[in-house]
């Protein structure tokens, strides 16, 4: 959700990280995780596009009559379910700035579509009885596994020590925190990929800091993905551990692959041409 320090867009291949020690490429976390299918997306796709259609109906019947009206809002339609996802991602990022911002202590300019989250996460530290300047032990950090050859940022390394009686599976000591943010999913929602993506983040080797020095990666003793909605939120502890980073591990095996992998020299070894379908004799 955010734009880490040494992030590179590749462009078609995704995002990696620029390792300051080596000058390596090192792949992304969410980028390795695209490999994965997510049957998901596409009725969430049909689902928004559906909408937009409902909610423009007029305007499609009347562009039905105009073909050139008609490809300009077929193709307006077509990209509505993208611009939506693109505006909560955006969303997404600009509720990380503000927590971070919140978390250092930094001026930031006010956010008034994110405040309702941020809000939210002020209400998850008091309920967790997190003291800012001596829990926190680092927010938006970016880590490296060198061995592996991936990189990502951690949203939040947290020490919860005396988490409240009711929060089962809660064990006190370090906690590495993933937020999410959503407009539309209940605060209990988790994915797969967010088991594998915290195992990745939790066996990396080093975080860099903000001069590029590193330090090892502390041991945690759970990681959780912490969700957060404009008037709740859901805090839910996940087993990332060794199998799940394992799982992870197999991933990269795959991207390198698929990204590596060149098609422009296959091609067809048959001349072909273009030949007219044969009429069936009535």
């Amino acid at each position: 959700m955010t734009d880490p320090k040494h992030a590179v867009d590749t462009g078609d291949t995704g995002r990696y990280y620029a390792d300051p020690k080596t000058g390596d490429l090192l792949i992304s976390v969410t980028n390795t995780l695209q490999q994965l299918a997510k049957p998901a997306l596409a009725p969430a796709a049909a689902k928004e596009t559906a909408e937009f259609m409902m909610a423009n109906l007029a305007r499609a019947v009347k562009s039905a009559h105009n073909p050139v009206e008609r490809e300009q809002f077929l193709k307006v339609a077509k990209a509505a379910y993208k611009d939506l996802w693109e505006t909560r991602r955006d969303m997404g990022t600009r509720v990380h700035h503000q927590a971070e911002a919140h978390i250092l202590g930094t001026p930031v300019e006010p956010d008034e579509d994110a405040e309702p989250f941020i809000d939210q996460y002020k209400q998850f530290l008091a309920d967790a009885r997190i003291d800012i300047t001596n829990d926190v032990e680092a927010v938006e950090i970016t880590v490296l596994n060198r061995a592996v050859g991936y990189g990502g940022t951690a949203d939040l390394w947290v020490r919860i020590d005396s988490p409240p009686p009711a929060w089962e599976g809660v064990t006190p000591g370090l906690w590495l925190v993933d937020i999410k943010t959503s407009l539309t999913k209940p605060p209990s929602t988790v994915y797969r990929d967010n088991v594998m993506q915290l195992a990745a983040l939790r066996y990396a080797e080093v975080g860099l800091d903000p001069y590029d020095g590193e330090h090892p990666v502390p041991e945690f003793v759970g990681a959780a993905v912490l969700n957060l909605r404009t008037d709740r939120y859901g805090f839910i502890p996940l087993p990332a551990g060794e199998a799940a980073f394992a799982g992870f591990t197999h991933l990269i095996g795959t991207s390198r692959y698929v990204h590596e992998l060149d098609l422009k020299p296959c091609k067809p070894v048959n001349p072909w041409k273009k030949t007219r379908a044969r009429k069936v004799a009535a």
